[in-house]
This record gives C-alpha cells, sequence and structure tokens, in this order.
C-alpha cells in the first residue's frame, strides 16, 4: 500500500510539472513553421533573431490588417523576414534617362464591353507563373510573357520568350538593377527574340549572349504605349495580355494575400512591371500576373479594383505598352 501511495504522489507531481512548465512561445512556434515550409538556413543566432524580428512585425501587420475586414488579405510569404532593402531590389521598373523607346501613343478599336475578359482561359496566351528571383528583371518577364501573347495572336505559335536575353543584351536598361518594358521591345524590333530553352534565366547580370545563338523568330513589328485611363487600357486588354506598370513599394502588395486591392493604399509612383491578362466584372477588378512564383498572392496573381481615377488603383493606369507582330486586331472573345 506504502509503495502505490508513492507511485502516486510521482505521478500527481510529474503532471503538476507538466501543467506549470511554460507553453511554447506562440511567436517561436510561428516563426519555427515559417523557417520549415521556407527552408530558412541561419549562419548564427544574431541572423535568426534579426530574422525573427521582421517576421514577427509582418505578422503583426497581417494580424491587424486581416482584422479590419476589407477587400483584400494579408498573408505571410516568402518575404515575411526579408529586409525593407531586399525586397526593394525586386522592384526594377526603372525610367532610363537615356531610353532606346520613344513609343507612339495606339488609340486600340473599340468594341462591345465583354462581361468578362481572362486571356488564361484562351489556351497559348498566358503561360505559367514565374519567379524572377533575387533580381529588378519585373520589366524582362512583363515584357517577355507580353511578346509571347502577342506571338501566339498572330502565329498561333506557343513560345517562351528569354528574359535574360533583355536582362543581358538590352543596353538602355540596367539588368538586375531595373529597366523598361518598352526598351525590350525596341531591342526586339532589331534582333529576333531567343526562345528561353536557348538562353536560359539566371537571377544575375552576365555578359549578353545574343551574337553566339541563333534565332529564327520574327522581330517585332511595332510597339505601342498605351494611353492613361482605365477605359483606355481596356481597350487594349480586349485585344491582348498587357505589359503594365504598378506601385508595389508597399504593404498591401508585399503582404498580399488574396482578393482585391482597393482604396489608396497603394500609392502611384510606379516601380515594378507585371502582366494585364484579364477583367472580373463581378468584382470590377484587373486580374494581374506577377513573377514572384506561385506561392505569392493568388496561385502567383493579384487583382486590383478598377477606378476612373486618373493613376488607377497602385498607379495601373499609367505606364502601359503592347509589342504587335501584325496589324489586324481580333477582341476577346467569351
Amino acid at each position: 500500500m506504502k509503495t502505490i501511495t508513492i507511485l502516486v504522489v510521482a505521478a500527481a507531481s510529474l503532471a503538476l510539472v507538466f501543467m506549470t512548465a511554460s507553453p511554447v512561445n506562440k511567436d517561436d512556434a510561428a516563426y519555427e513553421a515559417f523557417i520549415g515550409e521556407y527552408g530558412r538556413n541561419f549562419a548564427s543566432t544574431e541572423e535568426y533573431n534579426f530574422r525573427r524580428d521582421i517576421f514577427l512585425q509582418s505578422l503583426k501587420k497581417v494580424e491587424e490588417h486581416n482584422a479590419k475586414g476589407l477587400s483584400w488579405t494579408y498573408a505571410i510569404n516568402k518575404f515575411s523576414d526579408w529586409t525593407e532593402e531586399e525586397y526593394q531590389r525586386l522592384l526594377g521598373l526603372k525610367k532610363m534617362r537615356n531610353s532606346n523607346s520613344n513609343l507612339p501613343i495606339i488609340q486600340l478599336p473599340k468594341v462591345d464591353k465583354v462581361k468578362g475578359i481572362d486571356w488564361r482561359t484562351k489556351e497559348g496566351f498566358v503561360g505559367p507563373v514565374l519567379d524572377q528571383g533575387h533580381c529588378g528583371s519585373c520589366w524582362a518577364f512583363s515584357a517577355a510573357q507580353t511578346l509571347a501573347g502577342s506571338y501566339f495572336k498572330a502565329y498561333g505559335e506557343v513560345v517562351d520568350v528569354s528574359r535574360s536575353h533583355a536582362v543581358d543584351c538590352d543596353f538602355f536598361s540596367h539588368g538586375c538593377n531595373g529597366g523598361l518594358q518598352e526598351n525590350a521591345f525596341a531591342h526586339w524590333m532589331k534582333h529576333p527574340f531567343i526562345n528561353e530553352a536557348d538562353y536560359p534565366y539566371e537571377a544575375k547580370d552576365r555578359a549578353c549572349q545574343e551574337e553566339s545563338i541563333s534565332s529564327n523568330n520574327r522581330l517585332v513589328k511595332s510597339a505601342f504605349r498605351v494611353d492613361v485611363g482605365d477605359d483606355l487600357l481596356y481597350d487594349a486588354l480586349v485585344h491582348m495580355p498587357v505589359s503594365i506598370s504598378i506601385r508595389a513599394e508597399n504593404d498591401d502588395f508585399r503582404h498580399y494575400g488574396g482578393g482585391v486591392i482597393s482604396g489608396d493604399g497603394c500609392g502611384y509612383e510606379i516601380d515594378h512591371a507585371v502582366l494585364l491578362v484579364g477583367f472580373e466584372e463581378d468584382t470590377n477588378s484587373w486580374i494581374v500576373k506577377n513573377s514572384w512564383g506561385a506561392g505569392w498572392g493568388e496561385d502567383g496573381y493579384v487583382r486590383i479594383a478598377k477606378t476612373h481615377t486618373r493613376h488607377g488603383v497602385c498607379g495601373i493606369n499609367q505606364q502601359n505598352s503592347i509589342p504587335v507582330f501584325e496589324d489586324e486586331w481580333e477582341p476577346f472573345n467569351e
């Protein structure tokens, strides 16, 4: 009987230890889960703590924003423990003093308004979501993907246009340090674009390999700017996916998880190039393809409210363009 009493007391004491022991800190648990999902490695305890602090700031922003019940949500993503400087390197849309492009403004034929436009539903126009990596090459990704859609429209042939061809060889832009889609279009009007398989992308600046890689692709016939305004951008989108420019140096874009970004929180001083692929009638929003991988946003996409303000939400109405291989325009059909 004495032995049994001792065992019961010991068991009770052990249970008390577990009950009174400090639970795992929820912040640590959240960051450990983030590390596991995104495969982070740290050279020191100092680096771990540094990144953890940034992550917790991001987590707080996510929770506070989502508590407001707005039309879009924030989410933890691969940028949640990046510094502002690291994030800003992705935003490679830059106005160059010496630009190779002075594109004419195009007024595309107006058509009856379509209920909804989504070029992803038309096989051949929009490829998979890509990832530019740690390089400010968004301008090259936007240009290459717009070019691929235009090429398919003209010739019915799916092409995967090399992003590094523009990054390395468009000397009017600055590679991973930024550039303009219009400069890339101007380059491809003089030099046939190269396929991705022949000139694979690397997220870094390299010497131009254009002369050593043969290409039988056609030259871009011409390229045009879309004049400022949401209705004019819509008129362009009716005919093909459009290379567009937006403001992405903000929390709304960095932490975007889903829904429709609205309001003026983005700002409008454009710094990032993306691809406009559709318009959603029910939510009155643009469907935009980013180049940060499928783990960001809505499987790599973001929806941005369409407004009649001059700049547009996130500056979307301001600086947009298209390359063309033909003169005839066939609008989107549902």
